[in-house]
């Protein structure tokens, strides 16, 4: 779940930034960067800059369930003369294999030099190793994030004496504090059922939760209501279709496509063997594009 919202959210993050945002950059390249070029607009020698996360490793590995999927979001945004206006984000590509370990391909600045398939970028994420890698396929360099460091062990996040005292039988009682109204301004949720059906060859359970915001809660002279929708496979365990509806941001949806449970090759899930490893000290790594 967590690796799915996290591809949505890069996928759009990446979108948003192609459409024309872009940074001026006169400092030396420093290690651990990944750079590409792209025409500037007006001809002007300008350089874009993203610095992206190491990839998300998850605590326990998904076994037994591999799948390779595209995945497409989209956002359609209705102004208030009922105008459209469409926003499909860059497709990514999604493998998982049966040990658990995950690889995600996604194109970047894609269309903005006709002499380029725009800017590849490729996370593995090991659970096998706890190993991360961001792979520069023009320079073939991969980057490589060492495991998260894991917490000592006997370390309370809470006070052991307070504990013990409100535990004991000799402790004088606690007075309670009394239960407050509930507020009338609270947003309500209904959460049901949608069944089952099958989505790109997959069978899939659905949810709806319906969220009514008050009168008032946020100056709003009419409820507001927002409609969530999940399609998950409890094959997979993913989600193969969400669906989100609200009147204030407009509605939004992620899909995966062409879904293929075949084992994918493992070769995916390593790095190349003519590619340059580099060990990062921090947990992102710098992606330039230069002209």
């Amino acid at each position: 779940m967590n690796f799915l919202k996290r591809t949505t959210v890069i996928a759009a993050t990446l979108f948003l930034f192609a459409c024309g945002t872009y940074a001026q950059e006169s400092a030396k390249e420093k290690t651990g960067t990944i750079s590409a070029s792209v025409p500037a607009p007006n001809n002007l020698p300008q350089t874009a800059t993203i610095r992206m996360p190491a990839p998300f490793l998850q605590r326990t590995a998904i076994t037994g369930a591999p799948y390779c999927a595209e995945v497409t979001t989209e956002h359609i945004q209705t102004l208030v003369d009922g105008t459209h206006i469409t926003n499909k984000a860059q497709s990514t590509k999604d493998c998982r294999d049966s040990q658990g370990r995950t690889r995600r391909e996604s194109h970047m600045f894609r269309g903005f030099n006709p002499a380029s398939d725009g800017v590849l970028i490729v996370e593995i994420a090991d659970l096998v190793s706890g190993f991360r890698y961001v792979l520069d396929t023009r320079n073939h360099v991969a980057h490589r994030f060492a495991p998260p460091a894991e917490k000592a062990d006997g370390v309370a996040t809470f006070s052991q004496t307070a504990r013990a005292n409100s535990s004991s039988t000799t402790s004088a009682p606690v007075p309670t504090a009394a239960p407050t109204p509930a507020q009338a301004n609270r947003p309500e949720h209904v959460t049901e059922s949608l069944g089952t059906q099958v989505i790109e060859g997959v069978l899939v359970e659905g949810t709806k939760t319906t969220t009514t915001f008050p009168v008032g809660v946020m100056g709003n002279d009419r409820p507001i209501v927002r409609v969530t929708e999940f399609w998950h496979s409890p094959d997979l365990k993913i989600t193969v279709l969400s669906r989100n509806s609200d009147p204030r941001m407009g509605e939004s949806s992620m899909r995966l496509q062409n879904i293929d449970r075949t084992e994918p090759d493992p070769g995916l899930f390593r790095v190349p063997p003519d590619y340059e490893v580099v060990d990062e000290n921090g947990d992102q790594v710098e992606i330039k594009v230069i002209p």
